[in-house]
């Protein structure tokens, strides 16, 4: 699909609030799963049929477009899913992805397959992963590795690309549920009752690569990323606490005053009536905007017999409403598109 929107999604400029879709709070989506999206039986039967005829092709992930792996029955579907995660609340989970069909390789493949409706698979790190597994790898998170690597929580963060995307394939026994709360929310939070730290977040912070970076790189970013901004007056947010105070090992400052910014944010994303909760069950996929929703998971426990495994796919669709500054610049410069398009709009920001 990768479709460009005809519905006019509402416009807005800095300084006023959203009042669109996009905001929205807890109770908005209740644990009781009524929201989720089931998957039609239909798209099960045509992932089916479709699945032999993609491994047939052996594409890369990264190659695989909507005409590799034709869903033409269940387009109705999935236009009503990717107006959710562009117009709507910037997210949807459907559930019913057919894990148990297939093994790894090819619940994979058919999972890259129908994300190529919604947007091209991206480059996720250095090490050149298009399709990550969400595992414990033992690795917690630092200047040398990132938050999927371990089991504890993670502060709410957006990732790279236009959306980010998670199948379930296995639960943990304990913990491990996935958190998002609606930027747009935040922001008028924020401007509603502190409106004093507004100008700090819209000029943003440098930000730790974290090691995802080539050798002649910078660690940190030689360009601050605004928490808040407006592009085509459309509102983006991007806020990654770690890699933000991971810039003093580094011997950057961050101010009293940018501090004390971030710290009345962290008080707004903390609130339990903003955050919606659910928890992942084999066969749920989620679908993330991340210039609209932050994300983020409690801490986890594995057993032997029951260890949590998702993948992750980033995905980059060129016909996204939103195109603005995010994680990407930091991590795979040369595959961004806002540095490609627009970077010269921001003061430091280069393809070089």
């Amino acid at each position: 699909m990768q479709s460009n929107p005809t519905t006019n999604a509402a416009t807005v400029v800095s300084g006023e609030p959203v009042t669109d879709t996009s905001v929205w709070r807890a109770a908005d989506f209740p644990d009781d799963r009524t929201w989720v999206r089931p998957i039609p039986d239909t798209l099960v039967d045509e992932i089916d049929a479709g699945l032999p005829g993609l491994k047939a092709l052996n594409r890369h992930p990264s190659e695989i477009r909507p005409e590799d792996f034709p869903l033409p029955r269940s387009a109705e579907f999935l236009a009503e899913i990717d107006h959710a995660i562009e117009i709507g609340p910037g997210f949807s989970l459907m559930s019913g992805f057919p894990v148990e069909r297939y093994d790894y390789d090819d619940t994979a493949l058919a999972y890259c397959g129908l994300a190529a409706h919604f947007g091209r698979a991206a480059i996720q790190s250095r090490a050149g992963e298009f399709v990550v597994d969400v595992s414990d790898k033992g690795v917690p998170m630092g200047t040398k590795a990132r938050g999927h690597y371990g089991t504890t929580g993670l502060p709410f963060h957006a990732d790279g690309a236009n959306s980010v995307s998670l199948l379930c394939l296995q639960t943990a026994p304990k913990g491990g549920r996935s958190l998002l709360i609606s930027g747009a929310a935040i922001y008028n939070e924020m401007l509603a009752k502190h409106p004093g730290h507004m100008d700090v977040l819209y000029r943003g912070f440098h930000h730790h690569r974290r090691d995802e970076r080539d050798p002649g790189d910078p660690a940190v970013t030689p360009w601050r990323t605004p928490v808040f901004s407006f592009y085509d007056d459309r509102f983006h947010i991007v806020y990654i606490r770690p890699s933000i105070d991971f810039c003093e090992d580094e011997g950057i400052e961050i101010t009293a005053e940018e501090k004390a910014a971030m710290d009345a944010l962290d008080q707004v994303i903390a609130r339990s009536d903003m955050q919606v909760s659910m928890h992942l069950r084999p066969g749920d996929l989620q679908i993330v905007n991340n210039f609209l929703v932050l994300h983020s998971r409690t801490e986890y426990h594995d057993a032997p017999d029951q260890k949590r495994h998702l993948i992750r796919l980033w995905l980059d669709n060129p016909n996204s409403l939103r195109n603005g500054p995010g994680k990407m610049d930091w991590y795979m410069p040369e595959h961004s598109r806002f540095l490609k398009t627009r970077g010269h709009l921001l003061e430091g920001y280069s393809v070089t």
